[in-house]
Order: C-alpha cells, then sequence, then structure tokens
C-alpha cells in the first residue's frame, strides 16, 4: 500500500497510479495546470483505485465540468466499497458535493477532518463550499474553519497560501502576507498564495505594487492552469486602477475572456470586469459583451446561487438581453421561496440596480442597490469581487449630483487608504457640492497617481476639464 504525501495509506499497490495520483493532488492543490491528465493517467493505471477519480471529481466540478464531475464521483463511490474507512468517507463528502447537497457534503467534511485533519483534499473542499454558498458572516467562518487547522500543517506549502486568504478576508493583512510568503518560498510556484498576495494588493489598495507583482510572476506561470485567468483578471484590475486601460483589456483578451479561459469563475472575471469598464468611461464593444452570453445562461439559474447570478446580471445587463435578465430573476425569486431570503433582500435588488445603471436610470439603479449592498457578503464573493457594486452605486450618485450621499458613501470605502480612482471620486464629489478648494487639490492628488495613464483616458479628460491642465509622464 502506497501513501499520499500527508502520510494517509491509499488504496492502490500500482506505484504509478499512486505517483500520479500525488502527483495531480499536489497540481490541483498549487494551482498548476495537468493535474486532470495526472488523475486520469492513475485512474488508467489501477481501474480499481477509487481515490483517483474522487480526486479527479474535485478538478472537474473547479474546471465548471458539472456532469462528468457527477459521473466520476459515482464511479468513485462504486470503487470505494471496499476501500478503508477513510477512503470511503474521503470519497463520499467529495461525492455529495458533486452532487450539489453542499451541507451534506460540509457536514460529511467537517466529522472526516475531525479525526483526519491533514486530509487536504477534503479541507480544500470544505473551504471552497464555505466561500461560494455565502452566508452573512462566511468570512469570519471560512478563517476559523482553517484557523482550527493551523497546528496540523506546519511543514506544509498548500495550507499557508490558502489559510493566508482567509486571513486577508477578515482584515489581518500582515499575517496574510506573512503566511502566502512562508508558502510560496516552500513553493514558489502555488499560485494560490500568489492570488492571495493579489487579494491582500487589492483589498489594502496597492495598485502599483499589485501590478508590480503579480505582472513579473504571471509571465513566468503556465497559462494553460485553471486559476491563471483568475489571477489575470486580479492584473487587469491592478492596470486598470492605475489608468492604463490598454494594458488591463490585453491581459483581459489574452487570458481572462471565456474564449481563453476554461473555468468556472469565467464569467465572474469577464463580467465584473467589462462591467468596470463601462463604469470608468471605457465602454466595451459590443462583441465582448455577447460573448459572455452563452456562460451567463448556463450559470444564472438557482442552481448556481446568488453570487454567480449577480456576475451573470452584469452580462446581461452589459448586452442588453432581456430574456436573460427575466430569466435570472425567476431563478432568484424561487431560491427566495426555497427559504434564501438573500436572494430575493439582497441578490435581486442588485441585480435589478445593475440593469438600471447600464440603462442610465441612475435614480433606480440607487433606489434598487442602496438599501442592499451593505450585505453583499452574504451572498458570496470576495471583497475584491464586490466592489465592482459598490463602483457601480457612488458613480450613480455623482451621475445624479446627489454630491453629498456620494462624499459620504466614498469616505466610508477609502480605508485603509485610497486609491487614485477613491480620490477622483472624492474629487468630483466634493467639487459638487461647491466646495472646490478640497474638490481640486484631490482632483491633483488623482492626477498626480495617474501621471503614467493612457493617453487620452476618460479619467485624465474629466480631471482636465474639472480642475485643468495635468502633468503627464508617457
Amino acid at each position: 500500500m502506497h501513501r499520499d504525501r500527508y502520510g494517509f495509506a491509499i488504496g492502490t499497490a500500482d506505484a504509478g497510479a499512486a505517483a500520479r495520483y500525488r502527483d495531480g493532488v499536489d497540481l490541483h492543490l498549487s494551482g498548476n495546470p495537468g493535474g486532470e491528465a495526472a488523475l486520469r493517467e492513475a485512474a488508467a493505471a489501477d481501474s480499481g483505485f477509487a481515490l483517483a477519480p474522487a480526486a479527479l471529481t474535485v478538478v472537474l466540478r473547479d474546471s465548471g465540468k458539472r456532469e462528468e464531475a457527477q459521473e466520476t464521483a459515482e464511479l468513485a463511490r462504486t470503487l470505494a466499497a471496499g476501500a478503508t474507512r477513510r477512503e470511503r468517507q474521503h470519497v463520499e463528502a467529495i461525492a455529495a458535493l458533486a452532487e450539489g447537497d453542499g451541507a451534506r457534503a460540509f457536514a460529511l467534511m467537517k466529522d472526516h477532518l475531525a479525526e483526519f485533519p491533514r486530509d487536504a483534499l477534503i479541507l480544500f473542499g470544505a473551504d471552497r463550499y464555505l466561500f461560494y454558498s455565502g452566508g452573512e458572516d462566511r468570512q469570519r467562518l471560512q478563517h476559523d474553519l482553517l484557523e482550527g487547522f493551523a497546528g496540523d500543517y506546519d511543514d506544509d506549502w498548500w495550507f499557508p497560501g490558502q489559510y493566508g486568504f482567509a486571513l486577508g478576508e477578515c482584515g489581518r493583512y500582515d499575517r496574510a502576507v506573512e503566511e502566502a510568503r512562508r508558502s510560496l518560498a516552500l513553493n514558489p510556484k502555488n499560485l494560490w498564495a500568489a492570488h492571495t498576495l493579489a487579494h491582500v494588493y487589492a483589498d489594502t489598495k496597492d495598485d502599483g505594487e499589485g501590478a508590480a507583482f503579480l505582472g513579473p510572476w504571471l509571465g513566468d506561470f503556465d497559462p494553460r492552469a485553471p486559476m491563471f485567468g483568475h489571477t489575470s483578471w486580479h492584473l487587469a484590475l491592478f492596470e486598470l486602477g492605475l489608468g492604463r486601460h490598454a494594458r488591463a483589456m490585453e491581459v483581459y483578451r489574452s487570458a481572462v475572456r471565456p474564449a481563453v479561459c476554461k473555468h468556472r469563475s469565467t464569467l465572474n472575471n469577464a463580467a465584473s470586469f467589462l462591467w468596470r469598464c463601462m463604469v470608468y468611461g471605457y465602454a466595451p464593444e459590443a462583441e465582448q459583451w455577447d460573448e459572455l452570453q452563452p456562460l451567463a445562461a448556463g450559470i444564472a439559474g438557482p442552481a448556481r446561487g446568488e453570487w454567480d447570478g449577480m456576475n451573470a446580471a452584469l452580462a446581461f445587463a452589459g448586452a442588453g438581453n432581456e430574456a436573460g435578465r427575466d430569466a435570472l430573476v425567476d431563478g432568484l425569486r424561487e431560491l427566495g421561496a426555497d427559504g434564501r431570503t438573500r436572494a430575493v433582500e439582497v441578490g435581486l435588488p442588485l441585480v435589478e440596480g445593475a440593469w438600471a445603471f447600464a440603462r442610465e436610470d441612475y435614480d433606480a439603479a440607487i433606489r434598487a442597490m442602496a438599501p442592499a449592498i451593505g450585505r453583499i457578503e452574504g451572498v458570496g464573493g470576495s471583497n475584491a469581487q464586490h466592489e465592482v457594486f459598490w463602483d457601480a452605486l457612488i458613480e450613480a450618485y455623482l451621475r445624479t449630483e446627489r454630491f453629498e450621499q456620494a462624499e459620504a458613501l466614498q469616505r466610508s470605502r477609502l480605508d485603509p487608504r485610497p486609491t487614485v480612482r477613491d480620490l477622483f471620486r472624492l474629487g468630483r464629489a466634493l467639487l459638487g457640492a461647491g466646495r472646490r478648494e478640497d474638490g481640486i487639490a484631490n482632483l491633483r492628488r488623482a492626477a498626480e497617481g495617474w501621471r503614467d495613464a493612457d493617453p487620452g483616458s476618460p479619467e485624465i479628460a474629466a480631471i482636465e476639464e474639472l480642475a485643468g491642465p495635468v502633468e503627464r509622464v508617457h
């Protein structure tokens, strides 16, 4: 009997199957490509090896291949009938998640981890379940789950990269960076740890450091990786935050859009990027919105939940797809009827607000979004992903000349420090409210931050119109 990297016996006597299984799990836990191929090879080398199709189920599900994941889960369940108790429990938890029974899967995972805390693939699944399931205290629950296992993974490269993300989401940025860098020191190709640093840079509003780190790091990474598109999305947002729309769009076209990125997060990444471009004054091409419609239609139903639906709403709104919007609204109401009240109390108003914003009905956007946006954490997604809706609401206040509300909301978003775009919007709000000196001062600070922005950018044009010529660096 061979063992995995965490010391557990695995149900195969075939050395090649065991080696490819270990490779496949590590490739997936590190966000590298090749995990699916390695696990298929492990399954082929030993047709009775239950853990190989179980791990393949995780990879397929994370890649958005849900139907195939269900098939491999059922195969793993059949093969596990004669396996050890640990392996049977491991397989059953993964199979329940693949079947869409997330609550049962999470309960099985917690029970399993109480006895086998170093079963990393199960802990990874439990962590991902909490992330995608939402809930008002999702971030705390995710943090508490992983913190409870910190002592079990002292020698491991995977755990600190994952744990660092949860720390960052709870505002413990110094510890998040420490854990992520420890992970990268042990495995420099752990994309999940680099992703954690990307989130810290996003949440601490440091677009410059984010781009300086992530650009070179991704440049040395295999673009076939499942999470490459999502992490590239972070890079595109950093570039957009620096006023470098051309670079941001280059990243989007090469790594984020659906034609080149095949991952469960692709629609969320692409829709929120194009939406930001629209809000910031860079009009996406109609073809770019059209490319998102098949994906949006595929995840807009109640099975994928509120957060995926809200990102589908951005795609539908950008393309003016009324049929898609109507189907999405019906799905959210169905979730509400099943007891998921946040679907109608939070998800539905933000969907309606996005549609109104895209139609330039900013009063309606404010009426829909303002009462609900404070509860956005409860529908899933990360702090960085939530920002797209806050951006739209602040911009709606500015475009309806509700400058006091714009200023108040923008000031509430300045911690831990303002981005260049924060200063730009705050300057517009102050100027509109008649506080000319303070408004121009903030616009000048924004102009300094955007000294190497694209020539002819709408932000620089707006600053020059409101505050006069600005110095540029090309």
